[in-house]
């Protein structure tokens, strides 16, 4: 896999998108792109320079965590990264708060039948204070999209 760190102008337009959706204007992080349309964050301590260089000599296969997926001009987050207090903080557009009685269906990788005026693709879900991850929107439901290895069993 090859690894990308994005410059300012990549970064620029990422965030831009991250704002319109979510209402994420801010990330105090290396992005790395690690795929078609996969994108990291990375915030160690190595620099810019250092992570170059290292990726010139060998071949990483991961760093940083998993942030979001862009897929024809539609950008979704990824389950672990909305809870980071950095950028849970920020997150404003495109929440959909469930019912404390929806909240273990959800969990289990079940579909929301929720009726959403949402124009965008992708919706966080909500439950209090909790971020319980990113659905789908397809206006009559909310397709589940917790990774399976995340899901409660039972």
């Amino acid at each position: 896999m090859k690894v990308e760190l994005l410059d300012n102008t990549k970064k620029k337009k990422i965030l831009e998108m991250l704002e319109r959706e979510y209402g994420i204007s801010k990330l105090n992080y290396l992005l790395l792109q690690t795929g078609k349309g996969k994108y990291r964050v990375y915030s160690g301590g190595l620099s810019r320079d250092e992570l170059n260089m290292l990726a010139k000599t060998i071949h990483i296969e991961i760093i940083g965590a998993k942030m979001c997926k862009i897929e024809d001009d539609k950008i979704r987050m990824d389950f672990d990264i909305i809870n980071i207090p950095e950028i849970k903080e920020q997150i404003n557009k495109n929440l959909v708060e469930i019912e404390e009685k929806d909240v273990a269906d959800w969990m289990k990788g079940d579909n929301l039948n929720i009726k959403t005026n949402s124009k965008s693709s992708y919706l966080i879900i909500k439950n209090n204070k909790d971020l319980l991850g990113t659905g789908q929107n397809a206006n009559v439901l909310i397709k589940n999209y917790i990774p399976k290895e995340r899901r409660v069993r039972g």
